[in-house]
Protein backbone atom coordinates (compact mmCIF):
# COMPACT_ATOMS: atom_id res chain seq x y z
CA UNK A 1 0.00 0.00 0.00
CA UNK A 2 1.56 3.37 -1.00
CA UNK A 3 1.51 6.51 1.15
CA UNK A 4 -1.52 8.11 -0.47
CA UNK A 5 -3.55 4.90 -0.23
CA UNK A 6 -2.47 4.44 3.37
CA UNK A 7 -3.76 7.91 4.21
CA UNK A 8 -7.00 7.29 2.34
CA UNK A 9 -7.49 4.01 4.22
CA UNK A 10 -7.31 5.82 7.53
CA UNK A 11 -3.75 4.81 8.45
CA UNK A 12 -1.93 7.92 9.57
CA UNK A 13 1.28 8.59 7.73
CA UNK A 14 2.09 11.61 9.89
CA UNK A 15 0.83 11.67 13.47
CA UNK A 16 1.83 13.25 16.77
CA UNK A 17 4.29 10.40 17.33
CA UNK A 18 6.27 11.64 14.32
CA UNK A 19 6.61 15.22 15.56
CA UNK A 20 9.86 16.67 16.99
CA UNK A 21 11.15 15.94 20.52
CA UNK A 22 10.32 19.54 21.49
CA UNK A 23 6.64 18.79 20.85
CA UNK A 24 6.72 15.69 23.03
CA UNK A 25 8.53 17.48 25.86
CA UNK A 26 6.06 20.39 25.85
CA UNK A 27 3.03 18.12 25.38
CA UNK A 28 4.02 15.70 28.16
CA UNK A 29 4.83 18.57 30.51
CA UNK A 30 1.49 20.23 29.83
CA UNK A 31 -0.48 17.02 30.40
CA UNK A 32 1.41 16.24 33.61
CA UNK A 33 0.92 19.77 34.95
CA UNK A 34 -2.78 19.63 34.06
CA UNK A 35 -3.15 16.41 36.07
CA UNK A 36 -1.37 17.95 39.06
CA UNK A 37 -3.43 21.14 38.87
CA UNK A 38 -6.77 19.34 38.67
CA UNK A 39 -5.75 16.85 41.36
CA UNK A 40 -4.77 19.66 43.75
CA UNK A 41 -8.01 21.49 42.93
CA UNK A 42 -10.03 18.34 43.71
CA UNK A 43 -8.19 17.87 47.03
CA UNK A 44 -8.86 21.49 47.91
CA UNK A 45 -12.55 21.30 47.11
CA UNK A 46 -13.11 17.92 48.77
CA UNK A 47 -11.27 19.17 51.84
CA UNK A 48 -13.65 22.12 52.10
CA UNK A 49 -16.68 19.88 51.60
CA UNK A 50 -15.54 17.38 54.24
CA UNK A 51 -14.69 20.15 56.71
CA UNK A 52 -18.16 21.60 56.27
CA UNK A 53 -19.70 18.11 56.61
CA UNK A 54 -17.86 17.36 59.86
CA UNK A 55 -18.98 20.74 61.13
CA UNK A 56 -22.58 19.49 61.13
CA UNK A 57 -21.98 16.94 63.89
CA UNK A 58 -20.49 16.40 67.32
CA UNK A 59 -18.64 13.11 67.77
CA UNK A 60 -17.63 12.70 71.42
CA UNK A 61 -16.42 9.30 72.60
CA UNK A 62 -15.11 7.90 75.88
CA UNK A 63 -12.18 9.65 77.49
CA UNK A 64 -11.36 13.36 77.26
CA UNK A 65 -14.22 15.53 76.00
CA UNK A 66 -12.80 15.87 72.52
CA UNK A 67 -15.11 16.52 69.60
CA UNK A 68 -13.65 14.21 66.96
CA UNK A 69 -15.76 15.82 64.27
CA UNK A 70 -13.82 19.00 64.92
CA UNK A 71 -10.55 17.06 64.70
CA UNK A 72 -11.55 15.58 61.35
CA UNK A 73 -12.63 19.01 60.13
CA UNK A 74 -9.21 20.41 61.12
CA UNK A 75 -7.47 17.56 59.24
CA UNK A 76 -9.59 18.29 56.20
CA UNK A 77 -8.55 21.94 56.37
CA UNK A 78 -4.91 20.83 56.55
CA UNK A 79 -5.37 19.11 53.20
CA UNK A 80 -6.97 22.28 51.85
CA UNK A 81 -3.99 24.35 53.02
CA UNK A 82 -1.50 21.86 51.56
CA UNK A 83 -3.24 21.91 48.18
CA UNK A 84 -3.46 25.70 48.26
CA UNK A 85 0.23 25.99 49.12
CA UNK A 86 1.13 23.65 46.26
CA UNK A 87 -0.92 25.64 43.75
CA UNK A 88 0.65 28.92 44.88
CA UNK A 89 4.19 27.58 45.01
CA UNK A 90 4.41 25.23 42.01
CA UNK A 91 1.93 27.06 39.76
CA UNK A 92 1.24 23.93 37.66
CA UNK A 93 -1.37 25.83 35.65
CA UNK A 94 1.44 27.94 34.14
CA UNK A 95 3.23 24.87 32.82
CA UNK A 96 -0.12 23.50 31.66
CA UNK A 97 -1.02 26.61 29.63
CA UNK A 98 2.44 27.56 28.35
CA UNK A 99 3.38 23.96 27.59
CA UNK A 100 0.18 23.45 25.61
CA UNK A 101 0.75 26.66 23.65
CA UNK A 102 4.33 25.62 22.84
CA UNK A 103 3.30 22.09 21.82
CA UNK A 104 0.64 23.41 19.45
CA UNK A 105 3.07 25.92 17.98
CA UNK A 106 5.56 23.13 17.27
CA UNK A 107 2.77 21.03 15.73
CA UNK A 108 1.61 23.75 13.37
CA UNK A 109 5.19 24.56 12.33
CA UNK A 110 5.85 20.89 11.67
CA UNK A 111 2.73 20.43 9.58
CA UNK A 112 3.49 23.55 7.57
CA UNK A 113 6.95 22.18 6.81
CA UNK A 114 5.83 18.60 6.10
CA UNK A 115 3.18 19.47 3.52
CA UNK A 116 4.76 22.60 2.03
CA UNK A 117 2.68 25.29 3.68
CA UNK A 118 3.88 28.89 3.95
CA UNK A 119 6.49 29.94 4.91
CA UNK A 120 8.01 26.58 3.97
CA UNK A 121 6.91 26.65 0.32
CA UNK A 122 8.19 23.95 -1.97
CA UNK A 123 10.31 24.95 -4.99
CA UNK A 124 10.61 28.59 -3.89
CA UNK A 125 13.73 28.39 -1.73
CA UNK A 126 16.34 25.66 -1.55
CA UNK A 127 15.55 22.81 0.81
CA UNK A 128 18.58 23.77 2.86
CA UNK A 129 17.23 27.30 3.34
CA UNK A 130 13.76 25.99 4.23
CA UNK A 131 15.26 23.55 6.74
CA UNK A 132 17.24 26.34 8.40
CA UNK A 133 14.15 28.55 8.54
CA UNK A 134 12.16 25.73 10.20
CA UNK A 135 14.87 25.10 12.78
CA UNK A 136 15.14 28.86 13.50
CA UNK A 137 11.37 29.09 14.09
CA UNK A 138 11.59 26.04 16.32
CA UNK A 139 14.51 27.46 18.26
CA UNK A 140 12.51 30.59 19.08
CA UNK A 141 10.05 28.40 20.99
CA UNK A 142 12.78 27.32 23.39
CA UNK A 143 12.52 30.77 25.00
CA UNK A 144 8.89 29.93 25.85
CA UNK A 145 9.53 26.57 27.47
CA UNK A 146 13.00 26.96 29.02
CA UNK A 147 11.60 28.23 32.34
CA UNK A 148 8.87 25.60 32.59
CA UNK A 149 8.97 22.39 34.59
CA UNK A 150 9.60 20.26 31.51
CA UNK A 151 9.40 16.50 31.26
CA UNK A 152 12.48 15.03 29.58
CA UNK A 153 11.74 13.82 26.03
CA UNK A 154 11.61 10.05 25.63
CA UNK A 155 12.82 10.16 22.03
CA UNK A 156 16.33 10.96 20.81
CA UNK A 157 15.24 11.63 17.23
CA UNK A 158 16.08 14.84 15.38
CA UNK A 159 13.86 17.91 15.55
CA UNK A 160 13.31 17.45 11.82
CA UNK A 161 12.01 13.89 11.83
CA UNK A 162 12.20 11.36 9.01
CA UNK A 163 8.38 11.06 8.58
CA UNK A 164 8.23 14.86 8.14
CA UNK A 165 10.99 14.72 5.49
CA UNK A 166 9.25 11.84 3.75
CA UNK A 167 5.88 13.63 3.66
CA UNK A 168 7.52 16.74 2.23
CA UNK A 169 9.11 14.71 -0.60
CA UNK A 170 5.74 13.45 -1.86
CA UNK A 171 3.72 14.87 -4.74
CA UNK A 172 1.23 17.67 -4.20
CA UNK A 173 -1.76 15.33 -4.48
CA UNK A 174 -0.27 12.95 -1.92
CA UNK A 175 0.49 15.78 0.50
CA UNK A 176 -3.04 17.12 0.07
CA UNK A 177 -4.48 13.72 0.96
CA UNK A 178 -2.21 13.36 4.00
CA UNK A 179 -3.08 16.85 5.20
CA UNK A 180 -6.81 16.26 4.75
CA UNK A 181 -6.88 12.91 6.59
CA UNK A 182 -4.08 13.13 9.15
CA UNK A 183 -4.40 16.80 10.06
CA UNK A 184 -7.77 18.34 9.22
CA UNK A 185 -10.10 15.34 9.56
CA UNK A 186 -8.22 14.05 12.60
CA UNK A 187 -8.59 17.39 14.35
CA UNK A 188 -12.20 17.80 13.18
CA UNK A 189 -13.12 14.46 14.76
CA UNK A 190 -11.26 15.41 17.95
CA UNK A 191 -12.99 18.79 18.29
CA UNK A 192 -16.43 17.31 17.59
CA UNK A 193 -15.92 14.60 20.21
CA UNK A 194 -14.61 17.05 22.80
CA UNK A 195 -17.44 19.48 22.10
CA UNK A 196 -20.02 16.77 22.85
CA UNK A 197 -18.24 15.64 26.01
CA UNK A 198 -17.82 19.18 27.35
CA UNK A 199 -21.44 20.07 26.62
CA UNK A 200 -22.66 16.98 28.46
CA UNK A 201 -20.37 17.76 31.40
CA UNK A 202 -21.53 21.36 31.46
CA UNK A 203 -25.18 20.28 31.60
CA UNK A 204 -24.49 17.68 34.29
CA UNK A 205 -22.57 20.03 36.58
CA UNK A 206 -25.04 22.86 36.01
CA UNK A 207 -27.88 20.57 37.10
CA UNK A 208 -25.85 19.60 40.18
CA UNK A 209 -25.33 23.28 40.95
CA UNK A 210 -29.06 24.01 40.67
CA UNK A 211 -29.83 20.96 42.80
CA UNK A 212 -27.53 22.07 45.62
CA UNK A 213 -28.97 25.59 45.46
CA UNK A 214 -32.48 24.13 45.70
CA UNK A 215 -31.44 22.06 48.74
CA UNK A 216 -30.07 25.24 50.29
CA UNK A 217 -33.40 27.02 49.79
CA UNK A 218 -35.36 24.13 51.33
CA UNK A 219 -33.16 23.80 54.40
CA UNK A 220 -33.00 27.56 54.79
CA UNK A 221 -36.79 27.60 55.07
CA UNK A 222 -36.77 24.63 57.46
CA UNK A 223 -34.22 26.32 59.68
CA UNK A 224 -36.19 29.55 59.64
CA UNK A 225 -39.34 27.85 60.92
CA UNK A 226 -37.43 25.79 63.48
CA UNK A 227 -37.97 22.36 61.90
CA UNK A 228 -34.26 21.63 61.32
CA UNK A 229 -31.49 22.82 63.64
CA UNK A 230 -28.57 21.36 61.67
CA UNK A 231 -26.71 23.93 59.61
CA UNK A 232 -27.41 22.26 56.26
CA UNK A 233 -27.74 25.73 54.76
CA UNK A 234 -24.04 26.45 55.23
CA UNK A 235 -23.10 23.00 53.95
CA UNK A 236 -25.21 23.56 50.82
CA UNK A 237 -23.43 26.85 50.31
CA UNK A 238 -20.08 25.08 50.43
CA UNK A 239 -21.29 22.53 47.86
CA UNK A 240 -22.52 25.31 45.57
CA UNK A 241 -19.18 27.10 45.87
CA UNK A 242 -17.25 23.89 45.16
CA UNK A 243 -19.25 23.06 42.04
CA UNK A 244 -18.98 26.65 40.80
CA UNK A 245 -15.20 26.56 41.29
CA UNK A 246 -14.95 23.26 39.42
CA UNK A 247 -17.00 24.66 36.55
CA UNK A 248 -14.69 27.66 36.45
CA UNK A 249 -11.59 25.47 36.45
CA UNK A 250 -12.82 23.20 33.65
CA UNK A 251 -14.59 25.83 31.49
CA UNK A 252 -16.92 23.17 30.09
CA UNK A 253 -19.43 25.40 28.33
CA UNK A 254 -16.89 27.88 26.97
CA UNK A 255 -14.77 25.09 25.53
CA UNK A 256 -17.80 23.25 24.12
CA UNK A 257 -18.73 26.35 22.13
CA UNK A 258 -15.16 27.01 20.99
CA UNK A 259 -14.65 23.39 19.94
CA UNK A 260 -17.92 23.33 18.00
CA UNK A 261 -17.01 26.48 16.09
CA UNK A 262 -13.56 25.09 15.29
CA UNK A 263 -15.00 21.77 14.08
CA UNK A 264 -17.37 23.64 11.75
CA UNK A 265 -14.53 25.78 10.45
CA UNK A 266 -12.45 22.68 9.76
CA UNK A 267 -15.35 21.19 7.81
CA UNK A 268 -15.24 24.26 5.56
CA UNK A 269 -11.47 23.96 5.20
CA UNK A 270 -11.77 20.32 4.10
CA UNK A 271 -14.16 21.28 1.33
CA UNK A 272 -11.52 23.57 -0.22
CA UNK A 273 -8.54 21.22 -0.22
CA UNK A 274 -9.21 19.76 -3.67
CA UNK A 275 -9.39 23.27 -5.18
CA UNK A 276 -5.67 23.92 -4.58
CA UNK A 277 -4.02 23.03 -7.88
CA UNK A 278 -0.48 24.37 -7.57
CA UNK A 279 2.22 24.77 -4.95
CA UNK A 280 1.69 28.52 -4.50
CA UNK A 281 -2.03 28.30 -3.79
CA UNK A 282 -1.47 25.21 -1.62
CA UNK A 283 1.13 26.99 0.52
CA UNK A 284 -1.25 29.89 1.12
CA UNK A 285 -4.14 27.52 1.85
CA UNK A 286 -2.17 25.57 4.48
CA UNK A 287 -1.06 28.85 6.04
CA UNK A 288 -4.70 29.97 6.39
CA UNK A 289 -5.81 26.55 7.64
CA UNK A 290 -3.15 26.51 10.35
CA UNK A 291 -4.24 29.98 11.40
CA UNK A 292 -7.65 28.46 12.20
CA UNK A 293 -5.94 26.07 14.63
CA UNK A 294 -3.92 28.93 16.09
CA UNK A 295 -7.05 31.02 16.71
CA UNK A 296 -8.62 28.20 18.73
CA UNK A 297 -5.49 27.74 20.82
CA UNK A 298 -5.28 31.50 21.40
CA UNK A 299 -8.90 31.58 22.59
CA UNK A 300 -8.28 28.54 24.80
CA UNK A 301 -5.28 30.15 26.44
CA UNK A 302 -7.09 33.48 26.87
CA UNK A 303 -9.94 31.70 28.68
CA UNK A 304 -7.51 30.17 31.18
CA UNK A 305 -4.54 32.49 31.72
CA UNK A 306 -4.82 35.04 34.53
CA UNK A 307 -8.05 33.43 35.73
CA UNK A 308 -7.81 33.13 39.51
CA UNK A 309 -8.56 29.78 41.16
CA UNK A 310 -11.04 30.50 43.90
Amino acid sequence: MDDANAAAAGKQMLSDVDLPPLFHAADSSSLEAQRYFLRATKIRLWGLILAALFGLFEWKFFGPPVDFAGVFAAVAFCFVLAAEAYLLQAKPERTWYEGRAAAESVKTLSWRYAVGGAPFNIAVETESAVKNLYLERLRSLFDVVKDLDLVAPTSSQEQLTEPMRKARSLSLDERKKIYEIDRVQNQQDWYQSKARIHKQSANLWTMALIGFEFVGVIFGILKAIGVCEMDILTFSGVLVGAVATWLQAKQFRTLATAYTVTALELASIRSKIKDQLDEASWATFVDNAEEAFSREHTLWKASHVDRPVQ
